[in-house]
C-alpha cells in the first residue's frame, strides 16, 4: 500500500510540475528583426504566411527559446500580423506580444496576439 501511495505521489508531482513551468505573459518593445522565408528554399515548416520577429531588449519571455545574442524569437502565422509588425518596424512604435511558452510554431514561441500603441497596453 505504501508503494502505491508513493507511486501516486510521484506521478502527481511530475504531472503538476509540468504545469508549474508553463508561463504566459506579455512583453513589449520595438521590432528589431522580421524574417520571412522563400518556401522553395525552406521546409514547409517555414512556408509563408509564417514569419518570425524579435523585439529590441526582450531577452526573456517565460521559457521561450532564444535565438542569437539571447533574443527571444516570436512566430506569427498570418498576413495581418505581418502587416502590423512591419508597420510597427517602419514607424518605430512599440508592440506588445502575448505569448504562452508551451505553444510553439516551428520550435519557437507563437505570438497569441500583437498590439501596437504609444505605449501598447500590457493586457
Amino acid at each position: 500500500m505504501k508503494k502505491l501511495i508513493a507511486v501516486c505521489l510521484v506521478i502527481t508531482g511530475i504531472f503538476a510540475s509540468s504545469f508549474a513551468n508553463a508561463a504566459t505573459g506579455i512583453v513589449k518593445g520595438k521590432v528589431e528583426f522580421i524574417r520571412t522565408h522563400d518556401p522553395a528554399q525552406q521546409t514547409e515548416a517555414w512556408a509563408p504566411p509564417l514569419f518570425w520577429f524579435t523585439l529590441k531588449g526582450v531577452s526573456k519571455a517565460g521559457a521561450c527559446p532564444k535565438w542569437v545574442e539571447g533574443k527571444v524569437l516570436f512566430v506569427a502565422k498570418d498576413r495581418q500580423a505581418f502587416d502590423l509588425v512591419l508597420a510597427a518596424l517602419n514607424s518605430g512604435k512599440e508592440v506588445a506580444v502575448a505569448f504562452n511558452d508551451e505553444v510553439l510554431a516551428s520550435g519557437w514561441c507563437a505570438s497569441s496576439y500583437i498590439t501596437v500603441g504609444s505605449p501598447p497596453p500590457l493586457y
